[in-house]
């Protein structure tokens, strides 16, 4: 994507909201044609498209398809095919996992769901897009957050699939490197989204506010560049890796931050 004058077709699964909806916009802004999809009934069409209008952007093609359904997967690579003929670059973006307030939420069934949404589809995605069009995207890109390594309220299962990401994506550097198949993830700190949100709680905002750093929050369009630069060509070098977006605060966050600001916080 070093070229920024051809215009190339990036897929975003569930890019209607928060993160991935971002990156679309700065693909977008390039002059790339965006294919995004999202779960049932989680958007208006016209509202959706009229963002982009606003921005004078190139319409996206929006289409409605579960990660984990294969008659939804094969529908949306036939179309695909007969709109565009390629994907250059896949933002396998759909996180899902269900809460776990305590031991009793732990079940096999909501694990193995949670990595089917979270972590199957980077796989199955990229192998169906060679049956159907014959070549695999040049960018596959997986986010990630912080949850592996720290915890968070609620996020066990969250965590876990943002682990085995990060493992995968390793091995799936190497099973592709013949093909010059590009995974990497990116890691970011907690973004201020619905999903979050709907995971650690609302209070979490007004928590944050009080307490951050200023300086070092990591906003949706700093996300998006990342992403953006990671598929530009400027970074082929780096191969299935896991990229920390988070302006150094990983090192400063935490016990002996609070304490040395304690008098500032009113602790």
């Amino acid at each position: 994507m070093s070229d920024n004058n051809k215009q190339k077709v990036i897929l975003i699964t569930g890019g209607t909201k928060g993160i991935g909806k971002e990156i679309a916009f700065k693909f977008a802004e390039h002059g790339h044609q965006c294919i995004i999809t999202y779960g049932w009934g989680s958007i208006e069409d016209d509202d959706f498209l009229n963002e982009f209008k606003s921005r004078n952007l190139p319409e996206p093609y929006l289409k409605q398809a579960d990660v984990i359904n294969s008659e939804d997967t094969i529908d949306l690579m036939n179309e695909i095919k007969l709109r565009y003929g390629r994907v250059d670059t896949f933002i396998s973006n759909v996180s899902f996992a269900n809460l776990v307030k305590g031991i009793d939420d732990y079940s096999e069934g909501s694990l193995l769901k949670s990595v089917e949404y979270s972590c199957w589809p980077m796989i199955e995605y990229t192998r169906q897009m060679k049956k159907v069009f014959g070549a695999y995207p040049k960018y596959v890109i997986g986010l990630s957050s912080h949850g592996p390594d720290r915890y968070y309220k609620n996020y066990d299962f969250a965590a876990a699939t943002k682990t085995l990401n990060e493992v995968l994506v390793k091995y799936l550097n190497y099973h592709f490197y013949n093909d010059d198949v590009i995974f990497n993830i990116l890691r970011t700190r907690p973004v201020i989204t619905d999903s979050l949100l709907m995971t650690v709680g609302k209070e979490w905002k007004d928590f944050i506010e009080k307490y951050d750093i200023p300086g070092t929050h990591v906003d949706l369009e700093e996300i998006a560049k990342v992403t953006y630069m990671m598929c530009s060509g400027l970074m082929d070098g780096i191969r299935g890796q896991t990229i920390n977006a988070d302006k150094g605060y990983n090192f400063i966050e935490g016990y002996s931050y609070m304490y040395d600001k304690r008098e500032e916080f009113g602790i």
